[in-house]
């Protein structure tokens, strides 16, 4: 027998077959608990239950709403997260089974529509559906003004499967999504105090109901039970206290598979109206850290943060396994940095909101900027007007703990760091005194979402 193989342009036999019996209807879906919400209040969203054959896919649902900035208040920009700043927590569960309980939402969003997102996306697709700009800030809402949003699913289980699945409704109980407002002094910047409110909300969906024939073969593969592997996220915060060379923090994560730890510093002085208080990060002159699980060091070595910053850099990229991806771009160095009240219009030749190419000015990079203020994403350069830099630090960091064996990649194994009935620390150290600052510190990992309509018909978790 030949050993040969033939080339599949030529592979005539093999063709796509047509799908099991289906249809797909876009349902709205309003919340449980009324329709106009203020910041700090909690809207609640039921998915369907007790839909036998019928299925839901997060990657096509989306959150609705529209925000009021009421007359009488004042204008605000929003944060970097644009809409998504509005959200302070996420929380997934059904019949008392907790799925998902994500506290900082918004600061996590911003950090990874940093890391994760271009910005060709963020001025174009991201700026219409959640307000995004290729700035270090997010759009302005004037006085007066609504506008809706519609924010893809994000950060959590429901829309983190691996691989991707579908969730089944056939449930005795439905899934509750809870989604709680932010503070306005958080969620946007102002020199006034906007008067904001959310209404017309809604998740827009898609549902796909199977024929009778079609379900009766996937109860006969599954046994009617459904699990589910996908990765999640939790957080857990500390403080940084002025003054300190270096840190040890507790993050009580306790978790099978810990994939990795995201973390930042976000300083105390920049938290209120008048700053972009979820996306301004700072390096508080950090030159080192490394996690402590059980006094072991992970990694062995610690991290170096050094110049401008390309180890970290790199071990971040590595954690979001886009280190060799070439045609990934990220938010975390546009905009502009400089010393100083301005840059006179003449200097600022050549430089745009994107990067500095004139070689008269030099920038500090706002990735490696160790406190900054926080209170302006500066203005792009005019014809006859001074150039006014950012005071924003993007500076995010990340430490890997899955084994190279699964790269992140595999469909099949995972290989996260095992951390139940262990002590996780983080361990941070500083080449000059620090500012006061918080420490948002977030756990990627994997569990396991179940259904077993053969039992108790509920959902169930294991982490």
């Amino acid at each position: 027998m030949s050993n040969e193989v033939m080339s599949e342009s030529l592979n005539f036999p093999a063709v796509k077959k047509r799908a099991v019996a289906s249809r797909s209807y876009r349902v709205r879906i309003p919340p449980a608990n009324g329709r106009d919400f203020a910041p700090g209040s909690t809207l609640q969203i039921d998915l369907p239950a007790n839909l036998a054959g019928s299925y839901w896919d997060s990657t096509q649902a989306y959150l609705k709403f529209k925000v009021t900035n009421a007359a009488g208040g004042a204008a605000c920009n929003l944060d970097r997260a644009g809409a998504y700043s509005f959200i302070r927590r996420q929380i997934i569960q059904s019949s008392g089974a907790m799925i998902c309980d994500l506290d900082r939402f918004n600061a996590l969003a911003c950090a990874m529509l940093d890391t994760d997102s271009s910005l060709e996306w963020r001025g174009s697709v991201g700026k219409t559906l959640v307000g995004t700009e290729t700035s270090l800030k997010g759009e302005i809402l004037a006085i007066g003004e609504s506008r809706t949003y519609c924010l893809p699913l994000i950060l959590s289980p429901l829309n983190q499967t691996t691989p991707h699945r579908m969730i089944p409704l056939c449930s005795l109980a439905a899934l509750q999504m809870r989604f709680t407002f932010e503070d306005t002094a958080t969620a946007v910047q102002s020199a006034g105090a906007p008067v904001l409110s959310f209404s017309d909300c809604e998740l827009v969906s898609m549902i796909t109901e199977l024929s009778p024939g079609a379900q009766a073969q996937i109860d006969a593969m599954t046994g009617r039970r459904y699990d589910i592997l996908a990765t999640s996220w939790a957080y857990s915060g500390g403080t940084l206290a002025a003054g300190v060379t270096q840190s040890t923090t507790n993050l009580g994560f306790s978790y099978s598979s810990l994939e990795r730890v995201v973390f930042g510093f976000r300083p105390d002085a920049s938290s209120g109206q008048g700053f972009y208080s979820l996306g301004n990060r700072a390096t508080q002159h950090l030159s080192e850290y490394n996690l402590l699980i059980n006094s072991q060091q992970y990694p062995a070595l610690p991290i170096k943060r050094e110049d401008k910053g390309a180890e970290a850099l790199a071990e971040l990229m590595i954690a979001d396994h886009s280190l060799a991806s070439f045609n990934v771009g990220n938010a975390l160095t546009n905009g502009f940095k400089a010393s100083g009240t301005g840059v006179t219009a003449a200097q600022g030749a050549g430089f745009s909101m994107f990067a500095n190419t004139n070689p008269a000015i030099e920038p500090a990079y706002p990735f490696n900027d160790a406190d900054p203020d926080g209170d302006s994403a500066g203005e792009a350069a005019l014809t006859n007007a001074a150039v006014v830099p950012s005071t924003i630090g993007t500076f995010i960091a990340s430490i890997e703990l899955e084994s190279a064996i699964s790269n992140g990649r595999s469909s099949h194994i995972y290989s996260g760091v095992s951390t139940l009935a262990s002590t996780v620390q983080l361990v941070t150290k500083h080449s000059a005194a620090t500012a006061a600052s918080k420490i948002d510190a977030w756990a990627n990992f994997t569990v396991l979402l179940s259904l077993n309509m053969a039992g108790s018909g509920t959902w169930s978790i294991s982490v």
